[in-house]
């Protein structure tokens, strides 16, 4: 059976209905071409606040790491634990979040191993050395505008995020995209229609399938 193929949705805090969207339309056009497809998400740090955890810290050799840390590998390991399993049937699997979200998470928090530390245990989270690492083949960066995203978000990023926190989200996601290689990213302007921003997802999908 010829395995599956992982396409990531990424894009800065304000983006998210437009990823909810867009999963949606590609879930809909490709299952609609006979390909069978499986969603899945990839919760980030915010559940580590959600469960009122945010207070516990864990000791590590360079320093401390806030239990949102542990959430996220936590998460991440199981959700692609799925993944792996739905990629290994043959499935399209559509994922909203991921890596690069950890990193734009990590280097908004001022955490100073987002480096090291988070690419060396978020790597084994996803799965290497540890039974077949999962990696995207295509990460789609829903690309919003960092003033139209505060502007969306109004007061739900207070006591959370800054205005400045999420246009240094949005360099820290296009730094590490420019990483990339470029047949495996495509950066979609968030200004246009949900219509086309998914025929352009599906065409970048299509290149891939």
């Amino acid at each position: 059976m010829k395995k599956g193929k992982l396409v990531v949705i990424e894009g800065i805090y304000g983006s998210g209905k437009l990823a909810v969207n867009l999963a949606e339309k590609l879930r809909n056009a490709l299952t609609s071409q006979g390909k069978e497809v499986y969603e899945i998400d990839s919760p980030d740090s915010g559940r580590a606040m959600l469960m009122g955890a945010q207070d516990l810290d864990c000791g590590w050799r360079y320093g401390l790491f806030r239990a949102d840390f542990f959430y996220e590998l936590a998460s991440r390991a199981r959700a692609c634990s799925v993944i792996r399993d739905e990629l290994q049937s043959g499935k399209i699997v559509l994922c909203k979040n991921f890596t690069l979200s950890s990193i734009a998470y990590a280097r908004i928090k001022g955490h100073d191993w987002f480096r090291e530390d988070l690419n060396c245990l978020e790597a084994g989270a996803r799965g290497l050395n540890f039974g077949g690492e999962v990696s995207p083949d295509l990460t789609i960066y829903l690309d919003l505008d960092p003033a139209v995203a505060i502007e969306k978000l109004e007061s739900r990023i207070e006591g959370f995020f800054t205005p400045d926190d999420i246009h240094q989200q949005a360099a820290c996601f296009k730094e590490e995209l420019s990483k990339l290689p470029k047949e495996k990213v495509g950066i979609i302007s968030a200004a246009k229609s949900d219509e086309d921003i998914a025929a352009e997802a599906l065409a970048l999908i299509a290149k891939i399938v």
